[in-house]
């Protein structure tokens, strides 16, 4: 099945997310605060359909073509002059296809994508599996429950090891031995924090 592609208002942003995850947002650029205004009219009409953008993932003054297709979940609060906190709720992914800095008659970016799936259903290593091993020690000595984190899927991981966006923008774009050779690295830097964590707490600063 193809995938789908649709037109998107979007909104470029140092953020990631995986479905499901929710974020903050502080808005106050005008063309912004229409885009903030158009889905919460859609939240509160019911039309969810009308209520999605695209948050293109921004790191390292590159916007990349690939980001979270995001709802509106409420707003939090109105501030003097407009500017809104607001709650936003990943919904899926997407890949830009063309983006206009004006999506006109709208003053704020917009472009058109297509629905990228982030499958992270495939199965952990056995190298994976060690180096989890060592982190829910680790985790231990921190009096964390490490019973109750999953680890069967990459999908387990992302719900409790706590990844940067970066880290999670490239797991959607990694594949195959790629992703599985990142994720190790991700797990052994980990480790490497969570070692020197306990030394400070314990009293030792490594060099």
């Amino acid at each position: 099945m193809s995938a789908r592609s649709f037109t998107l208002p979007l909104f470029p942003l140092g953020i990631f997310l995986l479905p499901g995850e929710r974020t903050g947002l502080h808005i106050f650029e005008p063309r912004y605060r229409q885009l903030v205004g158009e889905l919460e009219t859609a939240l509160t009409a019911g039309r969810e359909e009308d209520n999605r953008f695209g948050i293109p993932f921004h790191y390292d003054d590159v916007t990349a073509s690939t980001g979270t297709l995001a709802r509106l979940v409420e707003v939090r609060k109105v501030h003097p002059g407009g500017r809104k906190d607001i709650v936003v709720e990943c919904v899926g992914h997407f890949e830009t296809t063309r983006f206009l800095s004006v999506f006109e008659p709208k003053p704020y970016p917009g472009g058109d994508v297509v629905e990228r799936r982030m499958d992270l259903s495939e199965p952990l290593t056995d190298g994976h599996l060690v180096r989890i091993s060592d982190i829910k020690d680790l985790l231990k000595e921190k009096d964390v429950d490490v019973e109750s984190l999953p680890d069967v899927t990459i999908e387990d991981l992302t719900g409790w090891l706590g990844l940067p966006p970066a880290h999670k923008h490239r797991l959607l774009t990694a594949q195959g031995p790629d992703r599985a050779a990142f994720l190790d690295s991700v797990l052994r830097w980990t480790i490497l924090v969570l070692q020197q964590e306990l030394h400070i707490k314990g009293g030792f600063f490594p060099n």
